[in-house]
């Protein structure tokens, strides 16, 4: 290792000690922090982002970059971090430590304001707030690319390298099919979901998530489970990742569900490890977001789902339900939790309106940052997008526009990511299962270490060693291609539904 190199190491572990203790006051925000504290947890983060940012832009990261840039031997390690530390740097650099500092204050009292919104059904209370983050955004936009669409810039900072073209053209062929085999389920018998109604209280679904963390092979001396308003997953060190879920005592897969989504993202962190040189720093971190987004869905849907799944882990569920959850038996619930119904809230979608609820985000976002959408107008607009793409309409903007907490906090560009991430995670699966042939098996008998291990060697270990791109081909032999997921859902679905 080159001694800029190490020099470098050096700077960013520091710059990532200072996110991970602006992690820990975020989390705090959204599980246990008094609601009156919110001023000043805004003021402490705004700080904090300006402290971070201070040494994200030290020039000494410049100059040691410059030195190792002009090196023809270097390490494959060091390239692979010499790109990563670069596009953030340059990305750092662009941007003022007053916008910075401002954009973390207004996007904590915005998150806040959301929250409220949302339990009130007041989108009016967050409309400036909602300006005032779609505003700020179009200024990180600027500062970072003055010459590219606001939107392209931000999708970038999640999926790196796409566009709103190339998430337009992708997303063209899912809506194509995803559309298609929910008409043809439409036309069958539907299934009617045992679970809805089903009260279960929220000591035993934590039980029951602590149960299925441990199935999945979450490490709690690395992490714990709280609860907050969307669930979510938080890394404040590598070796202490966390997950929130929430419990809905009349829908318990809510929370069965969430968990088993939330503790994928939290095995991605724990096993991402490309060179115990480069731990903490920004070569440890995942890629991109809808890779990331592909170890949860893969782990909720793909297994979780599956019958294998519950062939094995249905009677501890029984079990752990007791008296409620009687009349339940193994073919009803492994239908209730495969149904196919459109819904008006994403994260309670099933895996084939999934993706509508996300491109109807994209689109939204997209009018509003080419200026065809006002913030006054999202409500209606919501609205009609949903009438468009699954036939329903949502009653209030609680279950509308206010149900996501991600416009609060400013990640416009966020949403495609779980659409994609389906994609990959689909890909993956069909490269475990051509390596793993007798995996399903496997999973039913109790066994899902093989599809841990799997993905913690081809995926997890890597890191942002590799673009989300070259990931994607070194691991499948191909470019991400929609078809996959299109395979995985034809195939599942025909079975349920006979069509």
């Amino acid at each position: 290792m080159h001694k800029e190199t190490a020099r470098l190491l050096e700077l960013d572990r520091e710059h990532s000690l200072v996110m991970h203790i602006g992690a820990i006051l975020g989390w705090d925000q959204e599980t246990y922090m008094p609601p009156k504290a919110i001023e000043e947890r805004s003021s402490q983060l705004a700080l904090l982002e300006g402290l971070a940012h201070q040494k994200a832009v030290n020039p000494e990261i410049g100059e040691l970059l410059a030195a190792l840039e002009a090196k023809s031997d270097l390490s494959e390690d060091e390239k692979a971090y010499v790109r990563v530390v670069r596009r953030d740097y340059d990305r750092e650099t662009k941007l003022p430590e007053a916008f910075v500092t401002e954009y973390a204050k207004e996007a904590s009292l915005s998150q806040a304001a959301w929250a409220d919104a949302k339990k009130n059904n007041d989108f009016a209370a967050f409309k400036p707030h909602l300006s005032r983050m779609v505003e700020l955004n179009k200024k990180r936009a600027h500062y970072l690319n003055p010459n590219a669409k606001p939107y392209d810039v931000l999708l970038d900072l999640f999926e790196p390298g796409s566009t709103q073209e190339s998430v337009a053209a992708v997303f063209a062929k899912m809506k194509s099919y995803l559309i298609e085999i929910l008409t043809r389920i439409r036309e069958r018998p539907q299934i009617e979901d045992k679970c809805s109604g089903l009260r279960v209280d929220k000591h035993t679904q934590e039980r029951i998530s602590q149960y299925f963390m441990k199935v999945l092979g979450y490490e709690r001396d690395r992490g714990r489970l709280d609860v907050s308003a969307h669930p979510f997953t938080t890394t404040l060190g590598a070796d202490d990742v966390r997950i929130t879920t929430r419990y809905v005592e009349d829908y318990f897969p809510s929370s069965l569900f969430s968990t088993i989504h939330e503790s994928g993202h939290a095995l991605y962190e724990m096993g991402i490890d490309p060179n115990p040189d480069y731990r903490g720093t920004k070569l440890a971190e995942a890629v991109s977001m809808a890779v990331h987004e592909s170890q949860s869905r893969l782990w909720e849907n793909i297994v979780g789902r599956s019958p294998a799944f519950w062939e094995r882990h249905f009677p501890a569920l029984s079990a752990l339900l007791g008296e409620v959850g009687e009349g339940l038996d193994l073919e009803s619930f492994v239908k209730s939790i495969n149904r196919v119904s459109p819904s008006l809230i994403r994260t309670e979608a099933d895996e084939v309106t999934y993706g509508l609820h996300v491109i109807a985000r994209f689109e939204l976002e997209s009018a509003l940052f080419d200026g065809s959408l006002n913030v006054e107008e999202v409500p209606e607009a919501w609205r009609a997008k949903y009438r468009e793409l699954l036939g329903i309409e949502a009653p209030d903007d609680r279950q509308g526009c206010l149900q996501d907490v991600h416009w609060s906090m400013g990640a416009f560009g966020y949403f495609p990511s779980y659409a994609l991430g389906n994609l990959y995670g689909a890909q993956f699966w069909a490269a475990l299962k051509k390596e793993i042939p007798d995996v399903e098996a496997r999973i039913s008998g109790g066994d899902t270490s093989a599809v841990l291990a799997w993905l913690r060697k081809n995926v997890h270990v890597q890191g942002s060693r590799y673009t989300p791109g070259e990931l994607v081909k070194k691991v499948t032999g191909q470019a991400l291609d929609p078809v996959w997921f299109e395979k995985y859902l034809r195939e599942k679905y025909s079975k349920i539904y006979g069509f």
